[in-house]
């Protein structure tokens, strides 16, 4: 009568009721990595296009993908080397590689890719403190534009910027008797 008390229960393996999650990456991740490739290559051709040192910056793109919109792309470029010819053109590098993108992927629209900056703690940055609050006030004046000195002038100085120039007159250039000698006309052949 109560046989189910008896029976030994039978040994099949516990099939779990979630599926699981499968190993391989997805059409989405594999886009993904090939995103992060392509910026990571074309930040190096576009270093070397301009003669910057491949050891100074590094570059860690960052791909969220969006369900119902295309995916969000934030390249950050690192600091590894700190160098103070660097950093007055980095709006200029970040053109630059944004051009590289467009160059290597056009199917894609690369203006919506934030580009942020990251500085490593040990780039070397040398400024370690803000200013004092002045600072930022002063009015910082660009520097009188220097003419080249023309190779045709002797003068060990230069002219003062307010010299007044005198035009010669008639009488000084008539009254003297002229003490060049015409030049002999020779043939060419």
């Amino acid at each position: 009568m109560f046989g189910f008390l008896t029976r030994k229960k039978s040994k099949k393996t516990h099939r779990p009721s979630i599926a699981p999650v499968s190993v391989t990456s997805t059409k989405s991740e594999q886009h993904s990595n090939i995103q992060r490739e392509l910026i990571r290559v074309v930040l190096k051709d576009t270093m070397r296009l301009h003669g910057i040192p491949l050891d100074w910056l590094a570059c860690e793109p960052i791909v969220v993908p969006r369900s119902n919109r295309a995916d969000v792309v934030n390249i950050q470029l690192v600091v590894v080397r700190w160098n103070d010819k660097l950093m007055p053109f980095a709006l200029a590098l970040e053109q630059q590689l944004l051009l590289g993108l467009d160059r290597f992927d056009p199917a894609v629209d690369h203006s919506g890719y934030v580009v942020s900056w990251r500085f490593s703690p040990a780039c070397g940055n040398p400024i370690t403190h803000m200013p004092y609050p002045k600072y930022w006030l002063q009015n910082d004046q660009p520097p009188n534009k220097v003419e080249p000195i023309s190779v045709l002038d002797r003068r060990q100085t230069l002219r003062p910027q307010n010299a007044q120039f005198l035009e010669p007159s008639l009488f000084d250039t008539y009254d003297k008797p002229s003490s060049f000698q015409a030049t002999d006309v020779l043939p060419l052949s």
